[in-house]
């Protein structure tokens, strides 16, 4: 299950909504309190990346 996008995406926004001020951390602190992972700043290299798509993708 955790290789389905759909699945997994679901699952770590279900477990986002349950982080009190997830809104106001920095992504890989709210990341790494929903999913606990060995290497907690994995995912910083990315932020950039992930930040210009969905202001590229959003509502178009």
């Amino acid at each position: 299950q955790i290789t389905d996008p759909e699945y997994s995406t679901l699952a770590f926004l279900k477990g986002l909504k349950q982080v009190d001020g997830w809104q106001d951390m920095p992504l890989t602190v709210a990341a790494q309190t929903v999913q606990v992972s060995a290497y907690p700043d994995h995912y910083a290299q990315w932020e950039q990346l992930a930040a210009d798509l969905v202001a590229q993708h959003w509502n178009s």
